[in-house]
């Protein structure tokens, strides 16, 4: 039988292991991969969605210039496909270009389209670096984001449709509702990602790189060199526009690697990398964006 004194130090130490134990439980589980997924909304398969983004290609391409450098190009696919090979929707059929301007940025169409311009090429220092940045665009292809939101316009726009069908809306009152909404479905090199999705696509993309075999450093490091140019404009502005919080980005990433233990061996470098840079700036310039014409 415990006596009183005794009876009292068992509850509390009952009582300090559950307390011990809750955290523990609450706390995370160290460094996991996002496992990405369709929204509920996203009735579209793969195939609809490499149709859809096949076809958003071919518009973007109409609206900016290509650069046409055919060993800068097979370069930038080789080491893309290797990327996508190794992220968690290999089976899309990812395509590579490369846009000629000087403008610091990346993007993804649905489908796995991935546009890089040429001054990222020249912003990136090593070949993990870019591996990075093509990870990341990637991930956001692998995560649904552009798709998941093409469906949320899609369904609005049936909604909208209907609501006139039924006489509730009149024509204008479907365009001012479509424009509210984000406008045509297609128009993806503007689109903001939320903080949710960067944030998603860069552990997507910090995981993906490390499974092909690249040194994720160099992924934290091009986004660290970003967050330190948030001052000027003409050198990071689209991707800062469009990739928000570099800083708080970087810590999150250098917090996810700290719970990892990396292979060893990974890559950071290559001759086809040092090669490639090599030939780009051997080009002419990329031309001047057009003036707009004075209202």
């Amino acid at each position: 039988m415990m006596n009183v004194k005794q009876s009292v130090r068992y509850r509390f130490m009952s009582i300090a292991v559950f307390l011990t134990a809750f955290i523990l439980l609450s706390l995370p589980l160290g460094a996991i991969e996002p496992t990405p997924a369709r929204a509920f909304y996203n009735t579209f398969n793969d195939e609809q969605e490499m149709v859809l983004g096949r076809q958003a290609s071919m518009e973007t391409d109409k609206q900016m210039l290509i650069l046409d450098q055919s060993l800068l190009a097979a370069y930038l696919n080789d080491l893309g496909q290797k990327v996508a090979a190794a992220s968690r929707r290999p089976k899309i059929q990812y395509t590579f270009k490369i846009v000629n301007t000087d403008v610091v940025n990346a993007f993804s169409l649905p489908g796995g389209f991935i546009y890089v311009n040429r001054g990222l090429l020249d912003f990136v220092q090593d070949e993990s670096e870019l591996a990075g940045v093509l990870a990341h665009e990637v991930g956001h292809v692998v995560a649904y984001h552009s798709m998941n939101d093409v469906a949320r316009r899609y369904w609005i726009d049936q909604g909208m449709q209907q609501l006139k069908q039924a006489g509730m809306l009149d024509n204008q009152q479907v365009v001012d509702m479509l424009q509210k909404y984000g406008g045509p479905i297609l128009l993806f090199t503007d689109r903001k990602f939320s903080r949710e999705e960067e944030s998603e696509a860069d552990m997507l993309g910090l995981y993906n790189v490390i499974r092909a075999g690249y040194d994720p450093q160099g992924m934290v490091l091009a986004l660290n060199r970003l967050s330190n140019f948030t001052g000027n404009p003409s050198l990071v502005e689209t991707l800062l526009m469009n990739h928000p919080l570099p800083a708080e980005r970087v810590q999150a990433l250098r917090l996810e690697l700290s719970q990892l233990t990396l292979p060893s061996g990974l890559k950071r470098d290559s001759y086809e990398f040092k090669a490639a840079k090599l030939l780009l700036s051997s080009l002419p310039p990329p031309p001047k964006p057009k003036a707009q014409p004075q209202q």
